[in-house]
């Protein structure tokens, strides 16, 4: 049986090793999937300023939906890059995106919001998604709630962000292609291959997006969603030329 497996493992192909070192250009910190709980981004931003004040703040998108806070978020959010302090970056992830596509097209586009929690971004704008009425009417109800700078502010989110050999994005896209925005679909919805084939560029990837027990830093990966609107753990990475270290809530 010897030859047998041996000859298997000359055939099977086997996966690169991803060992490039990590180097951004500068340290920074990057905020996992919010989803409305503004008590858990509080929380954090206080820990991040204890722990390394002065970082830029690079959020990884889906502030909104399934929390009861989104409106807050978003505002929050907004207010920390208009403050004048560390630079912050927002990027965009699905759940603003499916917000958007429901601003352009509320009835064809309700039914997929709606069932990712789209309702509990309503109601944190004060609209109440189960009244009897149209797609049309919910959508400019948030529209008068939410106001003209703070949706368009969403909608100038980029989906990418890049320091050094180190990009950031919602959802992490195809490992096996070069990042390219305009292929906006796996940095907003994920890949298949992501979490199982290391980037074969040299470039690591933090991402949020697909929910994991704990964060992870490998193969060329760092991965922070932490589920935070169920479990309560909303999860930060710091990272910094050769090193990257967890805070969590």
């Amino acid at each position: 049986m010897a030859p047998i497996r041996r000859l298997i493992s000359r055939l099977t192909p086997r996966t690169p090793r991803f060992t490039a070192p990590i180097k951004p250009e500068e340290s920074f910190a990057a905020i996992g999937d919010i989803h409305g709980r503004d008590d858990l981004l509080g929380s954090i931003l206080d820990k991040l300023q204890a722990e390394r004040p002065g970082l830029p703040l690079v959020f990884l998108g889906d502030y909104i939906d399934r929390g009861p806070e989104s409106a807050r978020v978003l505002r929050r959010l907004r207010a920390l890059g208009q403050a004048g302090g560390p630079k912050v970056i927002c990027l965009m992830g699905n759940h603003e995106a499916m917000m958007l596509d429901f601003l352009a097209l509320p009835a064809r586009n309700w039914p997929l919001w709606s069932r990712n929690g789209g309702g509990a971004t309503l109601r944190s704008f004060g609209v109440d998604p189960d009244n009897d009425i149209s797609a049309e009417q919910k959508r400019d109800a948030l529209q008068r709630a939410a106001g003209h700078e703070l949706l368009e502010w969403i909608a100038q989110r980029p989906l990418v962000w890049q320091s050094g050999n180190v990009l950031a994005s919602h959802a992490g896209g195809d490992p096996t292609r070069p990042i390219e925005p305009r292929r906006g679909h796996g940095l907003l919805w994920g890949h298949p291959n992501l979490l199982s084939t290391p980037r074969r560029d040299d470039l690591w990837m933090v991402h949020g997006h697909f929910i994991r027990p704990v964060p992870e830093f490998a193969d060329g990966r760092i991965s922070i969603d932490t589920g935070a609107f169920q479990t309560n753990r909303l999860t930060a990475a710091i990272v910094e030329p050769g090193h990257v270290r967890f805070l969590s809530t």
